[in-house]
């Protein structure tokens, strides 16, 4: 049972710091003529093309028991009015939103109002034109006010707006159409009392022909920022330019390096990579005595190209390609690393004459591998960074390529090699053991019997056979032998046998007397 309620208490703390990491439902009331204006945004859900959060607006009475809610009916634009007439202006209201996500996730939201609360009038504001730039004054502006500013052209009635806090606003003239009418109107909110008022009645103001020089440009990579500009050096070859920057808060400021000039460029790094600028270029053309300038929007967060990766560095481990991404130059300056969460965006594929089927892959570290690679292939690859909290990204890097190594048969030649050594080595074992081993069993185990004196030589193991051994000891019995005498074949003579035995056995045995193999023995 302990158990189960630490579980449960466990739970309910998760529950808990789940619901505290969600954002409360942004709620905006402003007072209008007619009534009251309500806003409405959670987790920037407005800002999205097809929104997927429901968002439900009631009102009713404070203090008020038993009184019924009306519905404020939310647009497409995340808005809502509350007519004042159907107001009871004897008590303060409140207003309840909520919101739910397809998951079925609620959450909820309420803020007060008071229907007496006065109405702010509209502001007063001037528009002048002046050095390519198009300047809104607001007169009487005060520290907690927002304005809307609201741009038209004359002949559209297409409208543009913008929320400004810094007076005053600044327009580059060459966002608009040169030679074209254009009108201003401006409604102002204040922060405190959550009063809107009015728009004020439209200011119009005719935009001038397109000044010199033309084509500006700013070429931006990490924190290098060159504006560039065309001008006709042979039509005013004395010509001298000078760059300004300017803020809607503290007007325009020359930028160190760029006064005086005579080239058409300026190098404008020294600019804060988080600030949002007008850059006025100006040139006094000395030949005609005559001064004109051009301006452009720039911000360094919003325009900047980001260099691409410094290297991809690829190594083959058993079958496998593994590739390490080098983080671009432009990552060693903090602003432009701690811009964003970056992810490694890695597009590889089979280098083939036909085209190739690219892969990728996206990751938080800068490591990839790619699995089972094919013997003699080229793998090739490039890689960018890509900011995860938004659609910009660097330059790709360059293509880098690396070759698998061809079907080796190294290992089959070996094994077939060392297979044919051992037959060949085997067969000649052969032939050449077969005829040593019968000349040692000759030699050892003779095939004809030896002569017994070299038997029982060899045999007698009282008789050093090392030294002697093939000396007889005792008398070898020899075989009777029978002489004939060709010269009397037909008189043969028996020969006798106890004296040819008597003599012999006076001798070795193994020859006869001269005297005996004679025809004399035959004549005794």
């Amino acid at each position: 049972m302990a158990g189960q309620l630490v579980t449960l208490l466990l739970i309910l703390r998760v529950m808990a710091a789940v619901s505290d990491d969600l954002k409360p439902i942004e709620i905006t009331i402003a007072k209008v003529p007619n009534g009251f204006s309500v806003m409405l945004d959670w987790e920037n859900e407005c800002l999205k093309e097809e929104r997927e959060v429901t968002f439900s607006a009631v009102y009713k009475k404070l203090g008020a028991p038993d009184n019924e809610s009306q519905t404020c009916e939310i647009d497409e634009e995340c808005s809502c009015s509350i007519p004042s007439p159907g107001l009871d202006h004897s008590h303060n209201y409140t207003l309840l939103v909520t919101a739910k996500t397809p998951s079925g996730k609620t959450l909820s939201n309420s803020q007060n109002f008071d229907p007496n609360q006065e109405t702010k009038s509209a502001p007063k504001f001037s528009v002048t034109v002046s050095d390519a730039l198009v300047i809104i004054a607001i007169k009487d502006h005060q520290h907690n006010e927002e304005y809307n500013i609201t741009l038209r052209r004359n002949d559209s009635a297409e409208e543009t707006s913008v929320i400004i806090r810094l007076y005053p606003h600044i327009i580059p003239l060459n966002e608009l159409l040169p030679e074209q009418t254009y009108c201003v109107k401006v409604s102002v909110y204040c922060i405190e009392t959550m009063a809107l008022s009015p728009f004020s009645p439209e200011e119009c103001f005719t935009t001038p022909a397109p000044g010199l020089p033309s084509n500006l440009a700013m070429n931006a990579l990490d924190l290098t920022y060159l504006l560039k500009w065309d001008w006709d050096f042979d039509q005013s070859p004395n010509a001298t330019f000078f760059v300004e920057k300017c803020l809607s808060y503290n007007g325009c400021t020359k930028i160190k390096g760029c006064e005086n000039i005579t080239t058409p460029q300026c190098d404008c790094s020294g600019l804060n990579f988080i600030g949002k600028f007008i850059l006025r270029v100006s040139v006094y053309d000395g030949q005609r005595k005559e001064k004109s300038a051009s301006t452009i929007r720039f911000s360094a967060r919003e325009d900047t190209n980001f260099g691409p990766p410094k290297e991809l560095k690829m190594q083959i481990i058993d079958h496998n390609l593994f590739i390490n991404v080098t983080a671009p130059d432009g990552f060693r300056h903090t602003e432009i690393y701690n811009y964003c969460p970056w992810l490694t965006n890695l597009s590889y594929w089979i280098n083939a004459t036909h085209d190739p089927e690219v892969t990728f892959e996206e990751k938080k570290q800068p490591f990839f591998t790619i699995h089972s690679l094919k013997k003699s292939t080229t793998y090739c690859a490039k890689a960018k960074m890509a900011c995860k909290n938004s659609n910009r990204s660097s330059l790709y890097s360059e293509v880098y390529c690396i070759t698998t190594d061809p079907r080796s048969y190294t290992f089959a030649w070996i094994i077939g090699f060392t297979f044919l050594g051992i037959v060949l080595i085997s067969v000649l074992l052969y032939f050449c053991f077969c005829p040593f081993k019968r000349y040692m069993k000759q030699i050892f185990f003779p095939s004809n019997k030896l002569p017994s004196s070299f038997e029982k030589g060899l045999g007698d193991p009282s008789l050093n056979c090392m030294k002697t051994p093939f000396l007889s000891h005792t008398e070898e019995a020899t075989d009777r032998c029978y002489i004939v005498q060709n010269s009397f074949p037909e008189d043969l003579v028996q020969v006798n046998y106890n004296k040819t035995s008597q003599v012999n056995n006076q001798d070795s045995g193994n020859y006869s007397h001269e005297g005996q193999t004679t025809g004399e023995a035959f004549t005794q």
